[in-house]
């Protein structure tokens, strides 16, 4: 069977979904909407429209808001699962499944950390995958890291867990944790995309790649914040570079975030990071320039759709590109809710079409 045959049906599946992700226009009227009711009504001939239409009209809390509009995202997600195209997709398809299982287990990590009540912060949790609601609560009663990596049922993030649990504990902080479980599920998907054909390899590399780097940016910037040192960082990052240079190796080494920021600012990323880093630095907070790095990975998987149709690099283009809207649909909501100025909450958005 041709390639075009594996992946017609997902493409023509994905060609059809795609045509309902959000506007320009609607983007644009939403940014004006009056309230949360008002974007709500807006949203009512999109896809997000079946699930939010229950909520029209009443006030609703962030864990309903959220398992309502990723509760499409998630569907698609697992309907690409079932289709089996390729050995590859599935595998891709099935660790991004992962990666947000492990997001889940992130926000438990926080969570047992503050000592947070455990059933308060089961309900700001969305069940996912294996981390169902009496998972998640299970693993949130645990007294402390060493008991709950302990129960953790993924033997690999167990085993990861447990071997930076000094470190989480030493730095009161589960990051460590976290950037070797991101390490592991993004060396494992760019082991996969090593594996594709060539048409398939291009755009699938340039979305995985980029990503990498983006985490490989974020989470050692976070790491300088923590006081990490130069050693600790080196085992925890990725060790893939898809268009970092030496400006990382130069921003591993610096002895501030500040001066991290700096050196990677004359790198490949450069252009990227100048547009924020004055307000990073005057704020001190890398909100900014997390935002302004996803914006930039929003930009990456629109442009896969220029090229071959038939492979899995549109299909995670597009999976990002709806994982993002679906972040900027809560956002908007909550914002309104909130009050926040139009100005403010249109900075705050990831995947604005252009």
């Amino acid at each position: 069977m041709s390639r075009a045959d594996q992946y017609a049906y997902s493409t023509t599946y994905i060609r059809a979904l795609r045509s309902r992700l959000l506007s320009a226009d609607l983007y644009e009227a939403i940014l004006k909407a009056k309230d949360e009711h008002d974007v709500i009504r807006l949203l009512a001939e999109t896809s997000y429209s079946k699930y939010l239409f229950e909520h029209s009209g009443k006030q609703f809390d962030l864990i309903t808001l959220d398992s309502t509009i990723f509760q499409d995202y998630y569907r698609i997600l697992q309907e690409l699962i079932n289709m089996k195209t390729t050995d590859e997709a599935n595998q891709i398809f099935e660790i991004i499944l992962k990666r947000h299982e492990f997001s889940c287990l992130k926000m438990v990590m926080r969570f047992v950390v503050s000592r947070a009540p455990p059933e308060e912060s089961a309900q700001l949790i969305i069940p996912i995958g294996r981390y169902t609601s009496e998972y998640i609560l299970g693993l949130l009663k645990s007294k402390d890291l060493h008991q709950l990596f302990s129960d953790i049922s993924d033997s690999k993030i167990r085993e990861i867990a447990l071997r930076v649990l000094p470190e989480c504990e030493e730095k009161n902080s589960t990051l460590p944790v976290e950037m070797l479980g991101d390490k592991f599920y993004l060396d494992s998907l760019w082991n996969i995309v090593t594996r594709l054909e060539n048409l398939d390899k291009d755009a699938t590399r340039d979305i995985v790649g980029t990503e990498i780097d983006i985490t490989n940016i974020t989470l050692m910037l976070r790491g300088k914040n923590l006081g990490m040192s130069f050693s600790t960082l080196r085992e925890l990052v990725i060790p893939i570079q898809y268009r970092l240079n030496k400006e990382f190796d130069t921003a591993l080494e610096a002895a501030t975030t500040n001066e991290s920021m700096h050196a990677l600012s004359v790198g490949q990323y450069g252009e990227t990071i100048l547009k924020v880093i004055t307000e990073c630095e005057n704020k001190q907070t890398l909100l900014p320039l997390e935002i302004t790095l996803k914006r930039l990975l929003v930009e990456k998987c629109s442009k896969t759709f220029l090229g071959y149709p038939f492979g899995v690099g549109p299909i995670i283009a597009f999976l990002y590109l709806k994982f993002f809207e679906a972040m900027d649909v809560r956002t908007l909501i909550m914002g309104k809710r909130e009050r926040i100025q139009e100005n403010i909450l249109y900075r705050l958005l990831l995947s604005i079409p252009r």
